[in-house]
């Protein structure tokens, strides 16, 4: 093989390795609006203790806050959204909704109590988020709801020191 077609084959083998082998983490740092599910056992089990929101010029950010490894996670468009547990549906003012599954993860300690300390239900008026709620730590599951003005893509990605789960929507 001459060098340049030997530099080609190169070249693709390390772009197909790096998709095959990212990590889940990369699974969907790009705008769409699919589902996002990843699957990960980690040890100890980590606690869910915070949710925060903001915007940005482009897109409006929420942002889950982990004490422990990064779990599990699934991130999708919903008909309406329900607590956990009860099923009963979530009082938020939206016209799209998204649930936002994080497993397995807890939000209480040892005794039962909680350690989430974020919002529990709550409206915005920024142009994608119109809400945000704490929808359930049931079965080792900690979920939330969010509620947007339109139906938008959004991208999941994570980040470290501390762990956080970050979904951005679209404006």
């Amino acid at each position: 093989m001459n060098r340049s077609l030997k530099a080609v084959v190169a070249t693709l083998t390390v772009i197909t390795l790096g998709v095959f082998l990212a990590p889940a983490s990369s699974a969907r740092p790009t705008w769409d609006r699919s589902p996002v599910h990843v699957t990960r056992q980690v040890t100890p089990i980590p606690k869910t203790v915070d949710l925060r929101v903001g915007q940005h010029p482009n897109y409006d950010r929420v942002v889950i806050d982990l004490r422990g490894p990064i779990p599990g996670y699934d991130v999708r468009y919903v008909k309406r959204l329900q607590y956990e547990g009860s099923g009963e549906t979530v009082p938020l003012k939206g016209t799209r909704f998204i649930q936002i599954g994080v497993t397995t993860a807890v939000a209480h300690n040892g005794h039962g109590d909680s350690v989430y300390r974020g919002p529990e239900l709550e409206q915005y008026a920024m142009p994608a988020l119109r809400g945000a709620a704490f929808t359930g730590d049931f079965e080792g599951t900690v979920s939330f709801g969010l509620a947007l003005s339109r139906f938008k893509s959004f991208r999941v990605f994570e980040l470290t020191g501390p762990n956080r789960l970050v979904i951005d929507l679209h404006h």
